[in-house]
């Protein structure tokens, strides 16, 4: 206990002397003001241990619930306090200007705190909930289910009272715009971001981004490791949105969340074993899907004195009511896809997706924000887009709605280095893949073949999440509130 206690110690100050002023009121206010201030930055203090060490618990064991008290946080030698830097320049506001030495500030002495301790007038306690807890308070956490935990804590420091809530959620991977584990290309080759390239929301690569030119980041971009720059080109990429490359590795999903896919599916959903090609289209208000399927028979050929096993494959289709489904489609082959989606489905694949159109939501977030339509792409291989995809919609554009994961490899374009300028490539929603995938060649700040990227994000991604669309393993702040109660009054 000794142990953090010193180090309670020497972050918290309490200021002992008086203020040379000339106002007298302000002589006579000044201890108090900064007594109280210290009984609230105590108070604050403990219970931000007690969260900072169940968020702890948490990154070690995802499965962690359990509850805290002061005694147990502080015999694991945890830092009770803020940084100290911190704490000593709000109380100098506090003085108007006047500098902590010339305010004369001092440590409490270690036998104070052990007393007030003794005195139970210190005290913290903190409690986890989950979707299973009997007990769960009334608080902000809204619609429930298993990636929310809910931290509670109380703490006290003679008569100020803090009630801390955090709310805690292993995020979608839906969230990001953009984001990739390398940003190599499968063969080890560098991709690079280009002057026409303009990225919106959240991006992160577990790699080094490859830039040339200027292009255009409107969202936070982040990486643990500095941007490359072009070799040749001159290059000064826009970041509008904010950029940290210091930022901590990003895990990829794992077995375990693509099991949920599967079972989502079996359960509610719908599976098939084999390759199938699905066509959205909304009909008097309802969104469908029809559904080809390959199917597979066998028959004897060849001559008697050689028979041998003969394959036929015939395609077989079927109409689906997507409200019929909780939302998750999984086959064991490969997916085609195109269409106007109208309601929230995901399209699994344990082998790779091919979009061979423009995909549209029936109803655009960018016309109706409260658009409830929603499209995910899961793929354990490649996505990739038909080198025909363009000609669907008679332009040498293609549009696509959706969130994308690429498991193993990458998304990208058929052919992409041949046949000339294709036009804009436009994403609306999020892309994730293991390593990066070209969609088209340039030339300096030429493009020369392929697709110019415009990939704008579905700011409802932050909040909405495909059906059963795979979670990262880590948790994140949703919100932290706290409140704050003197009791002596």
């Amino acid at each position: 206990m000794g142990k953090s206690l010193l180090f309670l110690v020497g972050g918290l100050t309490i200021i002992t002397g008086l203020v040379n002023v000339q106002n007298s009121d302000r002589m006579q206010d000044l201890p108090e003001i900064t007594n109280a201030y210290y009984e609230e930055q105590v108070a604050k203090n403990i219970a931000k241990s007690l969260i900072d060490n169940a968020i702890e618990n948490m990154k070690a064991d995802n499965n962690w619930t359990d509850s805290l008290t002061l005694t147990e946080v502080m015999d694991a030698g945890a830092m009770l306090t803020r940084d100290n830097d911190l704490l000593k320049t709000n109380v100098t506001k506090l003085l108007a200007g006047q500098s902590v030495e010339e305010a004369q500030v001092e440590e409490l002495e270690l036998d104070v705190l052990q007393s007030k301790l003794l005195q139970n007038k210190m005290s913290g306690s903190l409690k986890s909930y989950t979707q299973s807890s009997s007990d769960k308070p009334s608080n902000s956490v809204g619609s429930w289910d298993e990636y929310k935990v809910l931290l509670m804590s109380t703490s006290t420091y003679d008569n100020i009272e803090v009630t801390t809530e955090v709310l805690m959620q292993r995020d979608s991977f839906s969230k990001y715009s953009y984001m990739t584990n390398s940003e190599l290309s499968s063969t080890g080759g560098n991709i690079w971001f280009m002057s026409a390239d303009n990225i919106y929301g959240p991006i992160h690569t577990n790699g080094t981004f490859k830039m040339s030119g200027n292009p255009s980041f409107y969202g936070l971009i982040t990486s643990p490791n500095n941007w490359q720059a072009h070799s040749t080109n001159p290059t000064n990429p826009n970041f509008f949105g904010g950029e940290n490359f210091n930022a901590p590795v990003k895990d990829s999903p794992t077995s375990y969340e693509l099991s949920k896919l599967t079972a989502a599916a079996a359960e509610g959903g719908l599976t098939f074993d084999g390759d199938i090609d699905i066509d959205f289209y909304e009909s008097g208000g309802v969104g469908y899907a029809d559904i080809n399927k390959a199917v597979v028979t066998s028959y004897t050929c060849g001559t008697n004195r050689r028979p041998r096993i003969c394959y036929n494959t015939t395609w077989v289709q079927e109409t689906l009511d997507l409200s019929t489904i909780d939302g998750v489609i999984s086959t064991s082959g490969k997916i085609s896809v195109e269409g106007t989606v109208k309601g929230a489905i995901t399209l699994h694949s344990e082998d790779e997706i091919e979009i061979v159109g423009d995909i549209f939501y029936h109803t655009s977030p960018v016309v109706d924000s409260s658009s409830t339509d929603l499209l995910g792409l899961v793929s354990e291989g490649d996505v990739i887009i038909d080198q025909n995809a363009h000609s669907a919609s008679g332009t040498q554009d293609v549009t696509i709605h959706a969130s994308i994961m690429a498991l193993n490899n990458s998304f990208y374009v058929e052919n992409y280095s041949s046949g000339g300028i294709r036009g804009t490539l436009n994403l609306l929603g999020g892309l994730i893949q293991q390593n990066r995938g070209p969609v088209g060649t340039f030339s300096g700040s030429t493009m020369v073949t392929g697709y110019q990227k415009n990939y704008q994000y579905d700011g409802r991604l932050k909040g909405n999440i495909p059906p059963s669309f795979p979670r990262e393993s880590v948790f994140s702040i949703v919100y932290w509130k706290e409140e704050i109660t003197d009791t002596s009054n």
